[in-house]
């Protein structure tokens, strides 16, 4: 689906519009922060449509319009989008029907209910992760992931003591939103460029990394440049682990379904001091988000537990199952 960003972002209050931008943009990163600010803006166009008395169809439509634009964007570079989307919006077209106050309470209602499972599951993940690597004392983690964020967080180390190799991710800034992070959970932090992997790797006890979507057969999709890192942990015998609640799994891939890269323009990060006439002749299109094989993946970390890739896909189908409510 093709819409006019314009379009969409007129549904919303003035409030929300910054969120908005925020991810359209990529000022703020993570599949589950999007989920959360997806989330805000449906419970502020509800709420909005209550303030002016709107019908209740103004209220849906509105909704669907903001909710179809991320399925057909963000969608595309992360399962988790749309998964999330249909269950806070699940059944939305019933509450046409209702009167304005009865709607808007019921379509709250439905995305809190999500938003309540959804962290749930997000401590699960965080928890079994951290005692993975409790006995480590030297990690790398690589792009932005609020959950390995959530993650780095709550990690105690039985040695007291931890270092955290952050590389740049340079084709999305991934890397700098862990350093705050690191610093006030009292990490030893070392910063390097995303070239410097391969040589900081072969020391370190392990590697985590977050997940925009996966596949059943133990598939991670996740920022240019995890496959590097996924390369150097087999050359290593460094562990890879990836993080991710079960909402991220994208089972359309049993069906022959091949995902297609999502193309980047990234001459304003990469050329941004060039002159206009050498940008002008290069080609600067990367893709946003790579596949990493399940062999360089040595566990998918989810709410169920530490899960071998190999071992993936009777949990997904299971728990793509629960999701349309079948048994």
């Amino acid at each position: 689906m093709n819409m006019n960003i314009d379009v969409v972002r007129e549904v919303l209050p003035e409030k929300n519009k910054e969120k908005f931008d925020d991810i359209v943009f990529q000022r703020v990163l993570g599949a589950s922060k999007h989920i959360n600010m997806i989330a805000d803006m449906i419970e502020s166009i509800a709420l909005e449509g209550r303030k002016k008395q709107s019908d209740t169809s103004v209220i849906v439509d509105n909704i669907q319009t903001l909710t179809h634009f991320f399925i057909s964007t963000r969608g595309e570079a992360s399962q988790a989008i749309e998964n999330a989307i249909n269950l806070m919006t699940k059944n939305i077209d019933d509450v046409r029907k209702l009167k304005i106050n009865e709607a808007v309470t019921k379509i709250i209602k439905i995305k809190d209910n999500y938003l309540l499972k959804a962290n749930e599951d997000l401590d699960k993940v965080v928890n079994h992760a951290t005692k993975v690597a409790e006995k480590m004392r030297k990690i790398m983690v690589f792009d932005y992931s609020s959950t390995v964020d959530k993650f780095l967080k709550s990690i105690k180390p039985l040695s007291g003591d931890l270092t955290v190799i952050i590389p740049e991710s340079r084709s999305i800034d991934g890397g700098q939103a862990f350093v705050k992070t690191c610093i006030e959970a009292g990490h030893n932090v070392k910063f390097i460029p995303d070239t410097g992997i391969m040589y900081f790797l072969e020391d370190c006890d392990g590697a985590f990394l977050g997940a925009e979507t996966f596949f059943p057969d133990g598939t991670v999709f996740n920022t240019t440049g995890s496959d590097i890192v996924g390369l150097a942990c087999k050359e290593f015998n460094v562990p890879l682990f990836a993080l991710t609640p079960l909402i991220k799994v994208d089972i359309r891939s049993i069906y022959g379904y091949d995902k297609e890269l999502v193309i980047n323009d990234l001459k304003g990060r990469l050329a941004g001091n060039w002159h206009e006439e050498e940008i002008e002749q290069v080609d600067f299109e990367c893709p946003e988000l790579l596949g990493l094989d399940p062999k360089y993946v040595t566990a998918i970390i989810t709410e169920e537990g530490k899960i071998p890739s190999n071992q993936l896909f009777n949990i997904s189908i299971n728990y793509h199952k629960s999701l349309k409510g079948d048994k």
